[in-house]
């Protein structure tokens, strides 16, 4: 037999050193006498003989010594060969996304595939490197080419469940390129095979699947938003449930408004269909609107049994949903210009907008301009900028808002950014631009209509953490106004820069970056977490307008606020005054940052993806057939080890607990015969005697 490690085997050395110790032991018969006066010369006879004496049978010896002799193999590592069923290195793939927090299985998904993954390793032949790469929403490198068999254990256990979409074609092409690192090599995906499509990816080495899950039972909250109705007043929310198991089932939908039930009712839902629901105005002041999806309660209280056929969900990620109220109080806009029916109608129309106009002649003399929450400048800026968010159509010349270059006749429209929140809903294929001005891109600028020569048609951002946008021409030198795009991209444009943003009102996507601005005199901005924990982010270089924060793998509503610098004592012994980090309000009430208003940002982060919630498992052929075929032979090349310490170390254990049993004999006699006693004295405690009063 084989070992690991044969100078264990050394500790036999101590068999001998045992047996010493008990031939060198007095033994003694115990008598009861009267008196020791008459035994005491015959003490001092049996001391003065020799140690050595014939070794007597004992079966503590006997146990002692198969105790040592078990730790020595145990040290020594012995193990076993036989044909490897893995190539000698192997990239394995654990598929991390959402889904894998299902519970079909014990304890989840993940669990499964992990406890799967470190059974399969066992099939790698001696010396054989195991890479790791965990798929979530991003592959990550968990490990890289380890051969320690405990290590890649500890990390393989490390792997964690994402609340985002997964993304298991960027793990099978980082699996990919580390395997083309090595000869003969191979994948090994663990997953639940819970996609919609196949991943559009191949592979130039074989691919082998370990798939688990077994149920699709799962109904998901698939949208939650708040709607207003044209006054912009009244206020109602729009629930989409999803039933992705084919069973029709009945569910508690429970509304909170601020954590404070509002409603809850049973919904019926067909298999494999959405059901909408609409409830009706929400309390006034709602910050936060929180959707629950429960089981259905009985008539006493507790929870109903779930009906046959199913109605058991098994992935509770997706039964909850959070959704950020829009401010509904009235904003003020001022537009400067010569007069735009087009730009005035638009804003005009706008919910809870309240629009004034004034001429650039007239510009210098308003009064109360701090008040308004939106400047638009229509062909025409002052020489000094207000410190308000601000909209420039067609600017006449250089500012701080951009460089103007020169002008554009008939400037063609590039590629349109995707995802772009200011074009939602917006389709600019038929758009025609007779003329516009050449702008240069400022740095805290997007481009989100991009024109020739990289000059942007329209470009927006925050520029000295005020939101920013600039129009490149005249709604006059286009057909734009003509269009239904126009009135969809004038309210997006007023959401973003009077704060209704999709970073404050539309839910996010776990993982996606949020941009948050930084007002003039913060230092940082703090954000705190829907657990409770708190994250300080500090710009990268100073006088940033803005941080980024990546940190939304959460589910949950986040609350950010701007740190301002402590109290100062200024040189005149006055205390200056100092900013704070809760929300502060300005005069005009402004709720978008940078607006001069609330300066807190509040925003949703979801799991509004049926991918992921659709949780119904596959068989992994369809991911095999990515890879290549495996060549003959080319798996069962090397030799993998079975090794036998873990059982000689659980022999051990019996060997100490039988000497210890045997040691202390006398007293786990007493012990079991007291057991006995009390178990015999139980039922008699139970049985009523005969003749007693009842």
């Amino acid at each position: 037999m084989p070992f690991l490690a044969p100078l264990g085997l050394l500790g036999l050395l101590f068999l001998p050193l045992i047996v010493a110790f008990y031939l060198l032991r007095l033994r003694r018969d115990e008598r009861t006498v009267s008196s020791t006066f008459l035994w005491q010369q015959l003490v001092r006879d049996v001391e003065a003989n020799a140690p050595w004496q014939r070794l007597r049978r004992s079966l503590l010896l006997l146990l002692q010594l198969l105790a040592a002799a078990a730790l020595a193999f145990v040290v020594a590592r012995p193990f076993g060969e036989r044909p490897a069923g893995l190539a000698g290195d192997v990239v394995l793939v654990v598929d991390a996304s959402a889904s894998m927090r299902a519970t079909d299985v014990f304890p989840d998904r993940l669990g499964a595939a992990k406890r799967a993954a470190i059974e399969a390793l066992a099939e790698l032949p001696a010396g054989g490197r195991v890479s790791v790469v965990a798929a979530a929403g991003s592959a990550r490198l968990v490990a890289n080419e380890l051969t320690d068999r405990n290590r890649l254990t500890r990390l393989i256990e490390s792997i964690e469940a994402s609340t985002a979409g997964g993304d298991l074609a960027d793990g099978l092409r980082m699996a990919d390129a580390l395997a083309a690192r090595a000869r003969a090599a191979e994948v090994l995906v663990v997953t639940d095979d819970a996609f919609s499509e196949a991943p559009a990816v191949k592979l130039a080495v074989p691919v082998r699947v370990i798939a688990v899950g077994r149920e699709r039972r799962n109904q998901a909250i698939a949208a939650l938003a708040v709607q207003a109705d044209p006054s912009g007043v009244e206020r109602s929310v729009f629930v989409s449930i999803a039933n992705l198991d084919a069973a029709r089932v009945t569910r508690r939908l429970q509304i909170l408004a601020d954590g404070v039930p509002v409603t809850a009712r049973d919904i019926l839902l067909d298999g494999l269909r959405r059901t909408e629901i609409v409830i009706g105005e929400l309390p006034e002041g709602t910050g936060v609107v929180e959707a629950r999806l429960g089981p259905v309660e009985s008539a006493a209280g507790g929870r109903a049994s779930p009906p046959a056929g199913g109605g058991s969900d098994l992935l509770a990620l997706d039964d909850r949903a959070w959704a950020v109220v829009p401010a509904s109080r009235l904003q003020h806009v001022l537009l400067v210009g010569q007069g735009n029916v087009y730009l005035q109608n638009a804003l005009a129309l706008l919910p809870q907008v309240e629009l004034y106009g004034a001429t650039p002649s007239e510009y210098a003399a308003t009064t109360g301009k701090e008040r308004f929450d939106l400047i638009v400048f229509d062909g025409w800026l002052p020489p000094t900028l207000p410190d308000k968010p601000i909209l420039a159509i067609a600017p006449p010349a250089s500012s701080p808002l951009g460089s103007v270059l020169g002008s554009l006749r008939d400037p063609a429209i590039g590629e349109l950014p995707p995802g772009e929140p200011l074009l939602r809903n917006v389709d600019l294929t038929r758009l025609h631009v007779a003329r516009a001005q050449e702008m240069a891109l400022p740095e805290w600028a997007r481009s989100v209509i991009p024109g020739p020569r990289g000059a942007p048609l329209l470009y927006a951002g925050l520029r000295r953490g005020l939101p920013t946008a600039v129009l490149g021409f005249d709604l006059r030198q286009s057909d734009l106004p003509l269009q239904v795009a126009w009135p969809v991209l004038a309210a997006n444009l007023a959401g973003e820069l009077l704060g209704r943003d999709a970073a404050r009102s539309e839910p996010l996507a776990p993982g996606t970056p949020v941009e948050l601005p930084l007002p003039g005199g913060a230092t940082s901005v703090r954000v705190t977490r829907p657990d409770g924990s708190v994250v300080e982010l500090v710009p990268g270089a100073m006088g940033a307008a803005s941080v980024t924060f990546v940190g939304t793998d959460t589910l949950g509503v986040y609350h950010a606020v701007p740190v301002r610098p402590a109290p100062t004592t200024a040189p005149s012994g006055n205390p200056a005054p100092a900013a704070t980090t809760t929300p502060t309000a300005s005069p005009s009430g402004s709720p978008g940052a940078g607006a001069g208003g609330t300066e807190e940002i509040v925003f949703a982060v979801d799991l509004f993806d049926e991918r992921e919630s659709n949780i119904a498992p596959g068989d992994g052929r369809r991911i095999e057939a990515l890879g290549t075929a495996r060549a003959p032979g080319a798996v069962t090349a090397g030799t993998a080890r079975d090794e036998f310490w873990p059982l000689l170390a659980l022999l051990l254990l019996v060997l100490l607990l039988v000497e210890w049993l045997v040691y202390e004999r006398d007293g786990a006699r007493r012990i079991l015969g007291g057991l006995r006693t009390a178990l015999a004295a139980r039922p008699a405690l139970r049985r009523p005697q005969r003749g007693a009063r009842r």
